[in-house]
């Protein structure tokens, strides 16, 4: 933000010379008043929702941010941010951290809290969750989380600023010195488990406990790799020499000038592109080429390959990026695939439809899922589709969304199986 601060007075006078220049540069600036516009929400709801037990997060949805602070009426914002928290889409896509090696010792109690809390049993459901917090805490700290566990800021992260985990614990950890029989609004941790404040079993107790899981979970994961964040910034500020910003302009130039002759290829749909069991004839170095070799990959779980076809910002290694899809798939099997469409939405990005089928347990599962790709170089940064030195990735969400698919084609089966008793 900074920087662009620093180069808005220049587009500007570059706009008066190009027309192109001009509309770019007013794209740029909506797109930066977009971030600054989101960057004010984070602050409101910060200075408004911290105090009345809310943990602002680094996963925490923009949307939800905005209609929260947004919405003037307390009540009514608060119930809107219950809702966001109790959604069950919110928990499963919680529930995929909980698939990974350092958060899988905890991964029955949230599973059991989740069912209590999609079942309105709310007393049930929350001394569950602030178990988890504390077990999380004090194993990846050795202290505990209402104790300073979670106070040391990290870098770049929401989780670690205003109205911060640290924040967010100091608050729902406060002693109770005396019974208090009232309902409360807030998962005072000392009181729940102590007896202090046995009126706890409702829904916004029940959504601020797993918004402070969350943030938990994302403390814990931004301190995972924040080295490598620290490292990747220090380099991206790095001032840039006048050779390299001539060699910048002239390859921006020349970007520019493809963009403008791209043409998207005619869209495909509803046909059977590849499959699991089949010869297809892609173009191998195609998105959906690069797509039918991700997901043969994903079947024989070859996560080396997987790896090296993912988007990964931080440029980690390989073998640090195979453990990582390991950990996240865990024990969701793919047994088959089909690619049924592509759609090029711009030149450095193509959409993949896929059919995936699979096994979780002795339960299997299908859906539908989209695979976006995109075209760039060795640090995926964006390039015009075909240039030299370019390749396709894949987004870093597809493997984690395949829990999503999973869970909502077993949640379906269960809904049939029931309304097939009732009928009966």
């Amino acid at each position: 933000m900074k920087q662009y601060r620093q180069m808005r007075p220049l587009l500007k006078v570059a706009g008066l010379f190009s027309r192109e220049l001009a509309h770019q540069a007013k794209a740029l600036n909506e797109q930066f008043e977009n971030v600054q516009r989101m960057h004010r929400e984070r602050e409101a709801f910060a200075a408004r929702f911290g105090p009345l037990g809310w943990t602002n997060y680094d996963r925490l949805s923009v949307d939800t941010v905005a209609r929260a602070v947004a919405e003037t009426n307390d009540d009514a914002a608060e119930h809107l941010l219950a809702a966001h928290h109790l959604d069950p889409d919110t928990l499963q896509f919680l529930s995929y951290r909980f698939h990974v090696t350092r958060f899988e010792a905890w991964q029955a109690l949230y599973e059991r809290a989740v069912e209590r809390a999609l079942a309105e049993d709310y007393l049930s459901a929350v001394p569950l969750v602030l178990i988890v917090i504390d077990g999380i805490c004090t194993t990846k700290t050795g202290k505990h989380p209402f104790s300073g566990g979670a106070d040391a800021p990290v870098f770049d992260s929401q989780t670690s600023g205003p109205a911060g985990i640290a924040e967010g614990l100091a608050i729902l950890g406060a002693t109770r010195r005396k019974l208090d029989p009232e309902p409360i609004r807030s998962p005072y941790r000392h009181g729940i488990l102590h007896g202090l404040n046995p009126n706890f079993g409702n829904a916004l107790v029940a959504a601020k406990a797993f918004n402070l899981l969350q943030a938990s979970v994302d403390y814990f994961d931004r301190c995972e790799d924040e080295e490598a964040r620290i490292a990747k910034a220090t380099a991206e500020q790095r001032p840039a020499s006048w050779s390299e910003l001539a060699t910048k302009t002239a390859n921006t130039r020349e970007m520019g000038r493809r963009i403008d002759a791209w043409q998207a290829r005619p869209e495909r749909a509803g046909e059977t592109l590849a499959t699991s069991e089949g010869v297809h004839h892609l173009v191998p170095d195609s998105p959906e080429g690069i797509a039918a070799s991700y997901l043969a990959a994903i079947m024989a779980r070859n996560f080396g390959e997987t790896a090296k076809a993912t988007i990964d910002y931080p440029c980690r290694s390989i073998g640090f990026r195979a453990g990582r899809h390991r950990e996240e798939l865990g024990d969701l099997k793919l047994t088959s695939w089909q690619i049924t469409g592509v759609r090029d939405e711009a030149a450095a990005i193509s959409v993949v439809t896929t059919l995936v089928s699979g096994m979780h347990g002795e339960t299997a599962w299908s859906g539908e899922q989209m695979m976006r790709l995109i075209y760039g170089d060795a640090k995926y940064n964006l390039m015009m589709r075909g240039a030299e030195g370019g390749r396709w990735s894949v987004m870093p969400n597809y493997l984690n969304a395949l829990w999503g698919t999973a869970a909502r084609s077993m949640r379906a089966q269960v809904g049939l199986e029931e309304t097939s008793k009732d009928d009966d």
